[in-house]
């Protein structure tokens, strides 16, 4: 597992490559609303906590009512570091349960990175911005509609001080993989958003993707660790990207508490 401010720093890094529509902070957590869209940009963040542990269940509840006023559920993001150590165990308490499965954050140097040839059977095209076909196409193959999909074609325009790029995948112009790409400062490149159409699967287009958003982007432009989030249930990508030579730096899992509204 990574150093506490190595899993803190990229927390942070993930909230600026994911960031959210409204933000609220409170005693150190990070609450985010992004009309439901997606558990991260509708979570708490418990990278601190400066309140007073006496008063941790009235901070919770508070949280609880800020969700509510969203109509939305409370969810607190739990990575393998979170504050206060108790909090886990009292979010329980309050009647929160496990959602989905736990994920892993995988990363690598890009000196490490295990490289694969690139199948050139499909053209591959990159793009500043989220531009429609890759939401139409997610929408068709992911699980999230047209409509959740247009909520986060404006959580995209929000990334500006970290540098995005966009790859499609396009096979006789029709759209056949799509991947995303957020390159920080510090040379921290996410990969988010690979999918490819499952009719046309094991041809290499992730990998494809994977390599040129990195050597023809990420690089040029002073990437030097890559890393993306798999959930452990998907056990093709986490065999990937292990192949590929990325290892697990922490896990995180989400809490959450369904709110009469």
């Amino acid at each position: 597992m990574l150093k506490i401010e190595e899993i803190k720093k990229l927390q942070e890094i993930l909230m600026n490559s994911w960031p959210a529509h409204h933000y609220y902070f409170l005693n150190g957590w990070i609450m985010r609303f992004t009309e439901g869209v997606t558990s991260r940009a509708n979570s708490v963040f418990p990278l601190n906590y400066t309140g007073n542990p006496n008063n941790l269940e009235r901070d919770i509840t508070f949280v609880e009512k800020a969700y509510q006023a969203y109509n939305l559920p409370a969810i607190f993001t739990i990575p393998d570091y979170f504050e206060p150590d108790n909090l886990d165990v009292k979010l329980i308490e309050h009647g929160y349960q496990q959602l989905g499965c736990i994920t892993h954050t995988m990363i690598v140097p890009v000196q490490k990175l295990r490289n694969e040839i690139i199948n050139d059977e499909f053209s591959y095209d990159f793009y500043s911005e989220r531009v429609n076909k890759i939401s139409s196409f997610l929408s068709k193959f992911s699980k999230r509609d047209l409509q959740a999909q247009n909520v986060l074609d404006r959580l995209a325009s929000r990334i500006i001080i970290p540098q995005k790029r966009y790859i499609i995948a396009e096979y006789e112009n029709k759209v056949v993989g799509t991947l995303m790409g957020v390159l920080d400062s510090h040379g921290f490149l996410y990969i988010a958003d690979v999918l490819v159409d499952p009719d046309i699967r094991q041809q290499k287009i992730a990998t494809s993707m994977f390599f040129k958003i990195i050597n023809e982007w990420g690089i040029p432009n002073r990437a030097q660790r890559i890393w993306l989030q798999i959930e452990i249930e998907n056990m093709e990508a986490m065999n990937l990207y292990t192949k590929l030579g990325l290892e697990k730096a922490y896990s995180y899992y989400y809490l959450e508490k369904h709110l009469v509204i």
